[in-house]
């Protein structure tokens, strides 16, 4: 509860600054984050100078009462707008997240509220970046669990499996081991089908001589992390091990430049002018990194357009990838907590080409 008024109070301060007279929360890891309610999909929170609302309807009552203690509730469906227009009615303006806000959503609020519409961004966010404590535990319990389901996997993988049989036991293994769910749907592409950084698993079987690139993670206590490996079946080739040894030289300087202070251009720079002098910056088709935490892409982005600067307490991941047409792809990735001298790597399974 004292963490949570912690994040109200600095919510308020921000909204003070910009004259916001009361404020509409409807991202649902936003509303998590604020007042540890999980059933955000269906809730919004309306935050004044004084009081905060839980607004959702009766299905939720029991669950408000027992995640939410301090809140209070208001039974009212998503469409509907009319206690909401009750609670603002003294209010001249209510400042709302634009970017979660449809805007059929919005034109329905314009005709049913009295209050101007505000439209903001990182409101909740600005916070969210900078982890405390419990947080970076969870997401340490979560880099835990992906690191065994992988070792797990690693026992398992035989050729003649499926790229949809393997994603399927990484999902089903998350769980087993402590997870709520998956934090996103798990990569496994096998192959030429590594050649796609989002690539979807299918029917294709693992052979002899394939590379497998599997990206997942999992939620555990409602915070992630997330990693990537990239294994062989079988033969090696001296092209495959070439070039996987020149991505993991790259990743590994990534992590080594890792501290508060260091722009993320900075760092994203020196990963791809790494991979240029190897001769494979042309097959890098996506940033280095990016933040996570209750989503699996927040701030900052570990980009050549990010103007952020790493902070102690940020979470990011540093992920550099290769991706030839034709001939597959490889990515290495881990989680990372940022501190005053360095990061704490959280993803801590074997980075040496593994050959299964």
């Amino acid at each position: 509860m004292f963490v949570i008024e912690n994040r109200i109070s600095e919510l308020r301060k921000r909204m003070s600054s910009l004259n916001v007279e009361t404020f509409l929360v409807s991202k649902p890891e936003n509303i998590r984050y604020l007042s540890g309610f999980t059933g955000g999909s269906d809730a919004k929170l309306l935050i004044t100078p004084q009081d905060k609302y839980i607004i959702s309807d009766s299905r939720y009552r029991e669950q408000i009462v027992r995640e939410s203690p301090g809140w209070c509730p208001v039974e009212e469906k998503n469409y509907d707008n009319s206690q909401l227009a009750l609670l603002t009615a003294n209010f001249s303006n209510m400042g709302f997240e634009s970017q979660s806000i449809s805007y059929d959503t919005f034109k329905l609020m314009e005709v049913d509220l009295k209050s101007q519409l505000l439209p903001l961004t990182d409101m909740v966010e600005k916070d969210r970046i900078i982890k405390d404590q419990d947080e970076l535990e969870f997401i340490k319990k979560a880099a835990q669990i992906g690191d065994n389901v992988f070792t797990d996997m690693i026992d398992q993988i035989k050729p003649g499996m499926s790229e949809k049989k393997i994603a399927n036991e990484i999902a089903y293994l998350l769980r087993e081991r402590g997870c709520e769910k998956e934090a996103f749907d798990s990569i496994v592409v096998a192959g030429e089908n590594a050649a796609l950084p989002h690539g979807k698993p299918g029917n294709r079987l693992i052979a002899d001589g394939d590379m497998i690139t599997m990206d997942f993670g999992g939620f555990y206590q409602g915070y992630l992390a997330d990693m990537t490996r990239t294994v062989a079946v079988g033969k090696v080739s001296t092209d495959l091990y070439d070039k996987y040894m020149a991505v993991l030289e790259a990743q590994e300087l990534g992590i080594s430049l890792v501290k508060a202070g260091i722009r993320c251009k900075d760092l994203d720079k020196a990963v791809r002018d790494r991979l240029k002098l190897l001769g494979l910056d042309d097959f890098f088709l996506h940033s280095t990194g990016h933040g996570v935490g209750l989503e699996v892409h927040e701030q900052p982005t570990v980009s050549a357009k990010s103007e952020a600067v790493l902070i102690s307490g940020m979470v990011v991941t540093i992920e550099p990838g290769i991706y030839i047409k034709g001939w597959g792809g490889i990515r290495i990735e881990d989680t990372v907590i940022v501190k005053d001298d360095g990061c704490e790597v959280l993803t801590r399974s074997d980075k040496a080409i593994l050959k299964i």
